[in-house]
Parts: structure tokens; sequence; C-alpha cells
């Protein structure tokens, strides 16, 4: 993809904005006009530019969190990533702030993520680890001795190899190479020094020269850098050797697709980087914390949204994915795979954005976004009956819900955003008599603007039943579900979004190509229920 953007915290209007709803008509908004808007301005992209600059130096003095995302250095990848391609819109005394984030390696002097040198060097056939044995930056087992190697190093080697040799053997393409920089071996250096006081478990950033807009060739080399002893009092959960595995695999996976593409989508490089960590070391678990701030935790956020540690949380969506389409290559589900290799932005390639390579893989597999997304959100309202591990995760939340103790008519409306949604649950109260049944009449915006419903029927003692409402083109439908309370426990109704259209480019969002703006955001969607007698 060709631009990133920079970290956006979520807007504060994402909020579940669920109403009740009388009977009539929710009017369908006029279709967009069909040329772009301008381009965003060079004072915007400047003001862009800053905040990428104040989030690195923010991450590298510890203050992350305080900037609305978590302090986990996984977030420094992407802030210097997005600071490399925007340092050239900051004024000259900025450039000069950024240049040591991309002229210095950790190690060399003027570095500013491990200062101290780091003289040692530790290689296998793909990897080289550097580090030293004196100082803060000196893993446990260090004796002085360059003679001798420490066990961290050469577990930090031979996890990265395996990892390596995994990734390769599930058909992803090996990281670029940087030639005689790092080591002079043409391998993928890993630095180790004393990061976690700064809140950072590891990063991968690049310092390949390679222009895109001269080359046509948006890919990078990357080198990673790793902490030396992930002490418990600097990372509290899981072991320090778990801490270690789950963040290499997830920064060796940005290394991977940066070899891709190292421009795309700040979502999708983080929450498919989120996902491989479990893939790699399902045991660690270390990714639910993130379910909480993610499609299952806030379904009412844009699938697509950087920003505020959501992106992590995402990976819930790929491990939906990869269960439903299991198929592997190697170790790994083979989806996520093609996904990547339709985001390639190498010359020749196809170098699709994130949600428009999505999009294309899942229609080769006879199904769709808009499918997807429906199924999604309707499964993460019973995570127990979908997914391996679904005991352990907390179902998707309400945002409002109806009873029914007598014939009535009730409904309410919604305006999700795009790739989001929203939940209206309706319980049938003492209506005991088999023969009732609710009639539901559905009004969304036209299904090409990404009008959907979804409806759940959860039956007494077990079994569940889900439906994609069929809608005419105009957005308008009807459904009729058993509605006793002898049989039904209650019924979901799910407003969806499935909008993936963009005015792309534009730097002015947290979303899919570069920052594109939402065409189909803020369309009101509406539902009636009648319980009845037949």
């Amino acid at each position: 993809m060709r631009f990133p953007r920079s970290l956006v915290a979520l807007p504060v209007a994402l909020t579940l904005g669920l109403t009740l709803a009388g009977t009539s008509a929710v009017a369908d908004p006029p279709d967009p006009p069909g040329t772009k808007a301008s381009p965003v301005g060079q004072d915007h992209r400047a003001e862009q530019a800053e905040e990428a600059l104040a989030n690195v130096e923010d991450i590298l003095a510890g203050h992350a969190a305080r900037r609305g995302g978590s302090s986990s250095g996984e977030d420094l990848t992407i802030a210097l990533q997005q600071l490399r391609v925007l340092k050239d819109a900051l004024s000259p005394a900025d450039q000069e702030k950024a240049r040591p984030y991309f002229l210095y390696r950790p190690g060399d002097p003027g570095d500013p993520y491990i200062p101290g040198a780091l003289p040692l060097q530790k290689c296998s056939t793909d990897i080289c680890v550097h580090y030293t044995e004196t100082g803060n930056n000196a893993p446990n087992g260090s004796d002085g001795d360059a003679a001798t190697t420490p066990p961290y190093i050469n577990l930090v080697r031979d996890t990265m190899q395996q990892i390596h040799d995994d990734f390769l053997g599930a058909g992803y393409r090996p990281e670029k190479g940087d030639g005689s920089i790092g080591g002079g071996t043409d391998r993928t250096d890993v630095y180790i020094g004393d990061i976690g006081d700064e809140g950072i478990y590891g990063f991968c950033s690049s310092d390949d020269p390679n222009d895109p807009a001269v080359t046509s060739d948006y890919s990078v080399w990357a080198y990673c850098a790793l902490d030396d002893d992930y002490d418990a009092s600097e990372f509290p959960t899981n072991t320090p050797t778990e801490n270690m595995q789950v963040t290499a695999a997830h920064e060796y996976f940005h290394a991977v697709q940066f070899a891709y593409d190292g421009y795309e989508d700040p979502w999708i490089m983080e929450s498919t980087a989120a996902w491989v960590e479990d893939e790699m070391f399902d045991a660690v678990d270390d990714n639910r914390q993130y379910l909480g701030n993610s499609p299952l935790g806030m379904p009412f956020v844009p699938l697509d949204t950087f920003g505020d540690g959501f992106h992590y949380g995402t990976w819930i969506w790929w491990r939906y994915l990869t269960e439903k389409f299991p198929a592997k290559v190697g170790k790994l589900p083979k989806l996520v795979l093609d996904v990547w290799k339709r985001l390639d932005g190498t010359p020749s390639a196809a170098d699709d954005y994130s949600t428009q390579g999505m999009s294309r893989v899942l229609a080769a597999r006879n199904t769709s976004l808009k499918r997807e997304l429906q199924l999604f959100s309707a499964a993460n309202r019973h995570p127990r009956t979908v997914y391996s591990e679904g005991n352990a995760y907390s179902a998707s939340p309400t945002g409002l819900t109806l009873g029914f103790n007598r014939a009535q008519r009730k409904g309410a409306n919604y305006a999700p955003a795009h790739l989001a949604s929203g939940t209206v649950r309706l319980n049938p109260n003492g209506l005991s008599q088999r023969d009732w049944k609710l009639r539901l009449a559905f009004d969304a915006p036209k299904p090409t603007r990404g009008g959907a419903f979804v409806v759940v029927v959860y039956k007494r003692g077990g079994g569940i039943t889900t439906s994609i409402a069929q809608l005419n083109p105009t957005g308008g439908g009807g459904k009729t579900v058993p509605f006793s309370s002898r049989t039904v426990d209650h019924v979901d109704v799910i407003f969806v979004n499935t909008s993936a259209r963009f005015d792309c480019w534009q730097e002015a969002t947290p979303y899919s190509c570069f920052g594109g703006i939402p065409l189909d955001d803020g369309l009101k969607s509406a539902f009636t229920a009648r319980s009845f007698r037949s």
C-alpha cells in the first residue's frame, strides 16, 4: 500500500448509540458524488508528521500510555514506520530531531534506542543477535567473557531462527536482506538491550534507503530489537521466556511484512502480527489481553481502526476467519498469507490496500467481506460456541434490551460506522403459549452502501439459529421468528454496516487506504418488532 498514516486515537464519538424508534421509515441519504475529495494539503501532512515524531519520542520516553495507546513496544514499530514516511514534511529542525531514528541502529554511537555499544554477535543461518556482556544491556548469564555466550542470547537466536524457518515453511517470503549493514552478513539483525524500562517489549524498524517514489518498490528490509531479560518487574504477565517468544514472533512478522509492503495500513500490520504470535506460541495466550478493546469487546468501532490499541484486538477477526477457513501451508493458515500476497507492494505485484486485498481473498473463497462481517458480528455474541478457545472469551455487549409481555410493537434505530455493528436483544417475557411469534421489519441503507441486519434466535436449553436478513435493493425487508418464552430465550437483532468504500489517500482518519474517508458512515438503520400470536 502506498502510504501509511500516523497514530490517531479512537474518535470519542464512537459510542454505542442504539435508540428506541417508532415505525416511521428511515430515508436513505443521496449517493455521494462520484469524484474524490480534494487531497489533504501540506499543512495537514506537516501536522501528521509532527504527531508521528512526538509519538516516537513519547514511546521511547516510556510515555506511550498517556497518548491513549499501549506502552508496549509493539507500538514503536508502526510509529517508526509512519515517521519514516512522513519525515519529509517535518520542519528542518524536526527533521534533525528525527534523523537519529533512521541514521543509527541500536548500539551505534548516537543511537536513541539502546545507549551503549553492542560489540558481540551470535549468528545462525539467517539471524545475527547483537549484544554486550557488560553494563545495563547485558543479559542474564553474562560473564564478561566474549569467548562464551550467555544462554539467553542462544535462546533468542534459536527462537528467531525457528520463527524464520516456520514463516518460510508457511509460504511467506524471507525478510529482505540488508547487505553489509549491521553485522555485515546480510542476515536479519536483532539487537538486545534494556528497553523494558521504557515499557518496550521489542520493535522492528528499517534504515533501507530505497525510495519507492523512484523504484516503485514499497518493500524494505528490517532490523529488530528485543529486551535483554523480560524481567518480571517490568513485564509482570507471563514468564520472561514466554514474553520473549510472543514478542519475537510478533516483531519478526513485521520484518516479513516489510518484505511485502513496508507502507501498508497499520491496522492490518498490527492485527495480523498479534494473530500470528498466538499461532506460533498458542499456550501463552498473551493476545487475549486485547479482547476487551477489540471487535469482540467493542463491536461499534470499525474493524479497520488503528489507534488506542484496538488494532491489536483485531487479531480476533483473523482467528475467526482462519478457524472457518483452516487450510494451512506449513504451520500457519493460508488465508493470512493470501492476504499479504494481495498487499504485496513490490514492482508488478497486486499492491492492494488492506480491506481491498482482504475482500478479494474472501471472494476467492466463495464468500465476501460483507457476509463474513455479518456472521462474525453474530458469532461474537456467543463466542463459546464458535471459537476453539471461546470459553475464555466474553460475548460482545448488548446495546439495548427490549422486553415483550403481550402483543406489542417496539423498535430501535442506529447508525453504525463502517465495518461495525450493534446489537438489540429482544426478550419474550411470559409469552408462554407456543404460538407467539415476532415479526421484524427492516429499514436500512441500500445494501450497496452497507445496510445489513442479522437475526439470531437463542433457544431454551441450547441451540442457536443465525439468519442474515434478506434486504431488497433499497434496504427494506422482513422476517418472522418464533417468540414463545417456552422455547425461545431471546432474539438478537444485529445492525451491521458492511461498507468498505472509502475516499482513499486522505490522511484524515485512522482507517484503510492511508486514512481514507468512509463513504457510508452515519447512515441510519431501523427495525420494528411486533409480537403476536399466530
